[in-house]
């Protein structure tokens, strides 16, 4: 049998996430809520809990010594499961500090339990095999990808992904809000707020974004002419 074939075969509908527990596992959770700015877990504690997002962004961030901080990966409720990662890979501790971008809801689980769960139920095991080999191969055919970008192309990069990612979360005008604070954004690219401010004018000049209240507005016209516009 082809490869192609038996991908098909053994195919699972769904990601995995709040909506693809099952009740019995749901109910042994605790619902959960955070402000914005707010450590849901930090970097090198045990993974004793499973965080399922139904409402709300999540950020993992990076620390460093010279007192950087990277904030270098996003969760929401479509993908967002936290410590999935760590007891998958039987590690002992949280690989990222995770805060909450906006106000946000979540389904803590005893990790044991969920890992228990998965272990006996081969439908979530594929779930949770797609999910991280997909986004593993996505980040490793990002590896490095800002680096050789210039301040500006490294926001469009971000306002495409951004766009890409949360398209279901579309207006009936094909619009969307880009839920993240400058800091945010600065964060995840590696810069200043001030760079990343003068060059979301530039942007806003060129007609690639819009605003309103000091929230960054895309469509699929903005959209495309940030996809153009990236490497020129």
């Amino acid at each position: 049998m082809r490869l192609i074939d038996l991908w098909k075969s053994y195919e699972v509908y769904g990601d995995f996430n709040i909506y693809s527990l099952p009740d019995e596992l749901i109910k042994k959770g605790t619902q959960v809520e955070y402000k914005p700015n707010s450590i849901l877990v930090s970097r090198g504690e045990f993974p004793d809990s499973i965080y399922f997002i139904q409402e709300g962004i999540v950020a993992g961030i990076r620390e460093y010594i010279n007192g950087n901080i990277y904030n270098y990966f996003q969760l929401d409720d479509k993908n967002g499961s936290i410590g999935l990662l760590e007891i998958l890979a039987k590690q002992e501790k949280y690989i990222a500090t995770i805060i909450s971008v906006t106000n946000v809801k979540a389904l803590k689980i005893d990790s044991a339990i969920v890992y228990q769960a998965i272990m006996e139920d081969t439908d979530l095991l594929r779930k949770c095999t797609n999910l991280l080999s997909n986004d593993l191969y996505q980040r490793s055919g990002n590896d490095g990808v800002l680096y050789y970008l210039p301040g500006i192309d490294r926001i469009r990069y971000f306002l495409i992904a951004y766009y890409e990612s949360h398209q279901d979360m579309a207006n009936e005008k094909g619009q969307i809000t880009v839920d993240a604070e400058y800091q945010v954004i600065a964060n995840g690219i590696g810069m200043s707020i001030r760079t990343v401010g003068r060059n979301l004018q530039k942007l806003k000049i060129s007609e690639e974004i819009r605003s309103s209240k000091k929230k960054i507005l895309l469509g699929r016209k903005e959209y495309e002419k940030l996809v153009k516009n990236l490497y020129t």
